[in-house]
C-alpha cells in the first residue's frame, strides 16, 4: 500500500524540492497551499508541479483545512508560514506562524499520524534578524546552544519547536515529531558565481553563522525525518546545513570579524577552515543524514531551471 503524506505550503520554494523527493520515493503526496502550484519554473526558484500530487487551496491558519487534508495519512510536513519578518506587521508574522504550528500538531494528533517534520529556522538562535549583536557561546553551533530570538519570526519558529515538544507528550509519544532548522537554503545554479561574492563581501554569511543549505539534501532530511523508526529521533530538533562553510576565508577569521569577542570562546582554536560555524552532526547521528552537496563542488552546480 503507497504510502501517504500531506505537505502545507508545498508550492513554496522548499516546498517544491520537498514534494518531488517524496514522490520519487514512493510516497502518495497531498498539497495544501494558498497558492496553486505554477506552471513552470520561476527565476526566483519556484517550481512547477509535480504529476501525480493532488494540490488543495487551503489556509494553515484554519484547523479544518488541515484535518481535512492530512485524514488518511500517516504523516505530515509543516512548512507554511510568513518565511521571514519585516513584510508583514510583525502581530501578522507571529500570529500566523504560531497558529498554523499549532494546528498542524492538532490535526496530526487528532488523525493519530505516525510523524509530523516541521519547519523550524537557525533563526531561533537569534542572529539573523537580530536588533543588536549578540555572540554565540561556543563554535560550531549544536542544539544544545541557547535560542536568543529578537525578533516576531525567530520567536515563531521557537515556540513551534515548543508546540511539537507538548504535543509529542500529549500523544504519549505516539507522534513522532522532528522540528528541522534549515539555514540559507541556497539556490545551486548560484553556486558558480559564489567565489566572486565572497571575495568582495567575505561576511556575508555572518547571520548564518557562515552556514547554508542545499535544497536537494533538506528534501532528504524531512524525508528521513518522517520516516525513521528511531527512538531516539522521536522528538527533536536537527539542524540542516551542509558539512561547509558560506565563504572562503578560514571560518574562524570570518567568524571572529563578525562576532568581536569571541576569538577564545570553545571551538574556535579547533573548526575546520572551511567548517560550517553551525554543526550538522545530529542530524547523521539520529537519522543518518548525509549533507552530500556543496557549493565549492562543480558537480552539485545546476542549470537555472527558470532559463530552459
Amino acid at each position: 500500500m503507497a504510502r501517504r503524506v500531506a505537505v502545507t505550503g508545498g508550492c513554496g520554494w522548499i516546498g517544491g524540492w520537498i514534494v518531488r523527493d517524496l514522490v520519487a520515493h514512493g510516497w502518495t503526496v497531498t498539497v495544501i497551499d494558498r497558492d496553486r502550484p505554477v506552471p513552470h519554473a520561476t527565476p526566483r526558484g519556484l517550481m512547477p508541479a509535480v504529476p501525480g500530487v493532488r494540490y488543495r487551496i487551503g489556509n494553515h491558519e484554519n484547523l479544518g483545512d488541515l484535518v481535512e487534508v492530512f485524514a488518511g495519512c500517516e504523516a505530515a510536513i509543516h512548512l507554511a508560514a510568513i518565511a521571514s519578518p519585516g513584510t508583514f506587521p510583525d502581530t501578522t508574522v507571529f500570529t500566523t506562524n504560531v497558529v498554523g504550528n499549532f494546528n498542524a500538531c492538532e490535526a496530526a494528533a487528532v488523525l493519530g499520524l505516525k510523524s509530523l517534520a516541521m519547519a523550524s529556522s537557525i533563526n531561533t538562535l537569534g542572529q539573523g534578524y537580530r536588533t543588536h549583536l549578540h555572540l554565540p557561546d561556543f563554535v560550531p553551533v549544536d542544539e544544545t546552544h541557547a535560542n536568543r530570538p529578537q525578533d516576531p519570526y525567530g520567536l515563531s519558529k521557537l515556540l513551534g519547536e515548543l508546540t511539537a515538544e507538548q504535543i509529542h507528550r500529549r500523544t504519549a509519544g505516539k507522534l513522532r515529531v522532528t522540528s528541522i532548522r534549515p539555514s540559507y537554503v541556497a539556490r545551486p545554479w548560484d553556486y558558480p558565481n559564489l567565489e566572486a561574492q565572497f571575495r568582495a563581501n567575505p561576511l556575508s554569511g555572518d547571520r548564518a553563522l557562515f552556514s547554508y543549505t542545499d535544497p536537494r539534501d533538506l528534501a532528504t532530511l524531512f524525508r528521513l525525518a518522517i520516516e525513521s523508526e528511531n527512538p531516539e529521533a522521536a522528538c527533536t530538533e536537527l539542524y540542516a546545513v551542509q558539512d561547509d562553510s558560506w565563504g572562503i576565508e578560514p571560518t574562524r577569521d570570518l567568524i571572529a570579524r563578525a562576532y568581536p569577542g569571541t576569538e577564545n570562546i570553545p571551538g574556535m582554536a579547533t573548526i575546520g577552515a572551511t567548517q560550517s560555524g553551525i554543526t550538522n552532526a545530529r542530524a547523521k547521528r539520529l537519522l543518518g543524514w548525509t549533507a552530500a552537496r556543496s557549493w565549492r563542488n562543480p558537480a552539485d552546480h545546476m542549470a537555472d531551471p527558470s532559463k530552459g
